[in-house]
């Protein structure tokens, strides 16, 4: 799982910083990535992208359909990655909200959440440095709680609670190391795309 999730350049670095076999699999809004050319162009490179529709069912049941996919795809031994950030824009290097759908998945597939945090990805220009850095896996609790319960509830946020308390301090070290300072000569901003810039002088 990728975070922070600034602009359409994290899922291409986590590509190309990933071996090609185990596929990696990505989800993401089906309307973002088919709503124009060169989003479907970035799909296509990221290799596979579950989709979720904006019309999915919601509630619990929505929930189970979403779950379901991920335990596909990795059963079919892919890796699974979620940017699991939502919400308006936050000033770097912090974090927007982390959405505990992630905890969820990890407590119902098994699996372990492996953190791979940004830096230098908010700002896009030409030979602009950027940097990922991969964390030790967050295992979730075994056996895993009943779903839907109360202790199901509380693992889920001991799981943010420890994957935010890892991934912030990283996140603030990469964004100084990625500084380019304020007098550097930023080239090609159209890379930025329609993306928040936040404003920020590093």
């Amino acid at each position: 799982m990728g975070l922070p999730h600034r602009t359409w350049l994290e899922p291409l670095v986590l590509v190309a910083s990933l071996p090609s076999v185990p596929r990696l699999t990505m989800m993401a809004d089906a309307p973002t990535v088919v709503g124009s050319w060169w989003r479907r162009s970035l799909a296509r490179l990221v290799g596979g992208v579950l989709l979720v529709p904006r019309r999915a069912a919601g509630g619990a049941r929505g929930f189970g359909q979403h779950v379901t996919a991920v335990g596909r795809v990795l059963e079919a031994g892919a890796i699974f990655s979620v940017f699991p950030e939502v919400g308006p824009p936050a000033r770097p290097p912090a974090f927007r909200r982390v959405s505990p759908a992630v905890a969820y998945f990890a407590l119902r597939t098994g699996r372990p959440l492996v953190p791979a945090v940004f830096g230098g990805t908010h700002d896009l220009f030409l030979r602009r440095p950027v940097a990922l850095r991969f964390l030790a896996p967050i295992e979730p609790p075994r056996p895993a709680p009943p779903h839907g319960s109360a202790a199901e509830r509380a693992a889920a946020d001991r799981l943010i609670a420890e994957l935010l308390e890892r991934a912030t301090p990283v996140a603030a070290e990469l964004h100084e190391e990625t500084g380019v300072g304020v007098g550097a000569r930023r080239r090609w901003r159209w890379l930025q795309g329609g993306f928040p810039r936040h404003g920020e002088a590093e």
